[in-house]
């Protein structure tokens, strides 16, 4: 991988961003949260892997490599982040004992996540190849 660095700093960037966003469209209304987690989420997620393509200029044979690199560290980091949050740090604001009921509950939506952020880094990589071949 190119910049560890850089790849952490936009998926917490996207973590950040998309749940900030969804918390709100929460307060708002439950269907547009949900309209929000299969829309906007996967699009903050798509532009940070673009930019990530993009600030360590990847060049074209090396982009797929990069790519699939990127993919595996986000979903490692979405799960570790995920852990840290839902099991730790959301039962204790409830007054809860932490718990790994999150991911017993949710497992399918975790799975959804992780396939987000695979569709999300090749449809990034073939717009970067896409301008990058145009240059």
């Amino acid at each position: 991988m190119k910049s560890i660095k850089l790849a952490s700093l936009y998926f917490l960037l996207a973590y950040l961003i998309s749940t900030i966003v969804v918390f709100a469209a929460y307060l708002i209304n439950d269907i547009v949260m949900w309209v929000f987690i299969f829309t906007l989420m996967p699009v903050i997620f798509a532009y940070f892997f673009y930019l990530y393509l993009k600030k360590t200029e990847c060049d074209l044979a090396g982009s797929l490599k990069e790519t699939n690199l990127l993919i595996v560290f986000w979903i490692i980091a979405s799960l570790l982040l995920d852990g840290i949050v839902y099991i730790v740090i959301v039962p204790l604001f409830y007054d809860y004992n932490p718990s790994w009921i999150f991911f017993t509950d949710h497992i399918s939506w975790e799975y959804l996540n992780y396939g987000t952020i695979i569709i999300a880094g090749y449809i990034s990589r073939y717009v970067y190849v896409k301008k990058l071949t145009k240059q």
